[in-house]
């Protein structure tokens, strides 16, 4: 008998990683996408890495990256979470300085809805990404 996959989720441990790894976060990706379209792969990929360097520039102790393939809504949904529940992202503000603050605004321009989400002791920030035209 076969089962149909409807949902994949995946995690990746961010705790361990004092900056973060986006060539090893872009390559899991790829990896655990196998049949979605490359140019989907691509979005994901780019709303991933904003998500967790935003999570080590603005907050304390990123935890995890998670990916949910949500193959009957025709999306991938993307999380990142934290330990910082009082910084919550907005686009277009960078504390940083300079010439930063866009990245947000480039989740919001690739993803169809995003987010935030304050738990005891930590936050997600979160993206959907379509996978379907």
């Amino acid at each position: 008998m076969t089962i149909l996959t409807i949902e994949d989720d995946h995690e990746f441990d961010l705790g361990l990683h004092r900056v973060p790894p986006l060539s090893r976060i872009r390559a899991w990706i790829r990896e655990n996408l196998p049949d979605v379209h490359d140019d989907v792969v691509i979005d994901v990929e780019l709303v991933a890495t904003e998500l967790t360097t935003n999570a080590y520039d603005h907050a304390e102790g990123p935890h995890c990256l998670r990916l949910s393939h949500q193959r009957a809504r025709g999306t991938v949904r993307v999380e990142v979470d934290d330990g910082s529940t009082s910084s919550v992202p907005r686009g277009g503000a960078s504390t940083l300085s300079g010439p930063r603050g866009r990245g947000l605004k480039l989740v919001e321009s690739i993803s169809t809805a995003w987010g935030t989400q304050v738990h005891p002791g930590h936050k997600t920030v979160w993206a959907v990404i379509p996978t379907l035209p």
